[in-house]
């Protein structure tokens, strides 16, 4: 008996300092950190947000003019005619008629044939010093082209691919996306995608659908 007094007696001195050094494991472990988590979070409202403002704003590409700047009447030809008012000084917007731009209202856009989405798939404006220019004779430093992607079914980003390979191939331009100089399409591809997964996921619409027509921004 007087043995296992002191034995329980060492038994309970090495449990509490068991438990003590378990508790000391525990408190080293360290907290996460409060200023990442809030910068993460920070991040996340920021990138939602310019998906957004993607998605009802629209997706534009800058296409740059390296030395011959075009005037309206070299644009007019984008439409597949002359506008007898004013004569093109040259040929190269002929070139793109295939596209089927056309004027509408005081800009260019390609009409949508469908009752599906907006009325217009595609914008075209001229620019002058980095802004869009309306009644305006010219000559322009670029031209830009915007697609609204809630307005219109995924399908017809299409469209927008087959507009950057017609310009890079028959106009003398350098071509900016985002704020960048570009020199393939990947990255207007992957914004793209991008901003229609930001639509199904986040805002729960199919882009050019009922619903989504139906949103404001």
């Amino acid at each position: 008996m007087k043995n296992i007094i002191p034995i329980f007696l060492i038994c309970s001195l090495l449990g509490c300092q068991s438990n003590s050094k378990k508790k000391e494991r525990i408190e080293l472990v360290p907290e996460p950190d409060k200023e990442l988590r809030e910068e993460y979070e920070k991040n996340m409202v920021m990138n939602n947000y310019k998906f957004e403002e993607l998605a009802f704003e629209g997706i534009s590409i800058d296409f740059k003019f390296k030395n011959d700047k075009p005037t309206f009447g070299d644009l007019f030809l984008i439409c597949g005619y002359d506008n007898p008012n004013f004569p093109a000084n040259s040929k190269e917007f002929e070139k793109l008629t295939e596209l089927k731009f056309e004027q509408v209202d005081d800009y260019f856009g390609i009409r949508n044939m469908t009752e599906i989405g907006d009325d217009v798939l595609v914008w075209l404006f001229p620019i002058i010093k980095d802004k869009e220019v309306y009644h305006n004779e010219g000559p322009y430093d670029a031209i830009r082209i915007n697609y609204v992607v809630i307005r219109n079914e995924k399908a017809k980003t299409k469209l927008i691919e087959d507009i950057y390979n017609a310009f890079y191939k028959h106009l003398d331009v350098d071509i900016y996306f985002d704020g960048n100089k570009i020199d393939d399409y990947s990255s207007v591809s992957k914004k793209l995608t991008e901003v229609i997964d930001y639509c199904e996921k986040e805002l729960k619409v199919e882009p050019g659908s009922d619903k989504a027509m139906e949103l404001e921004w």
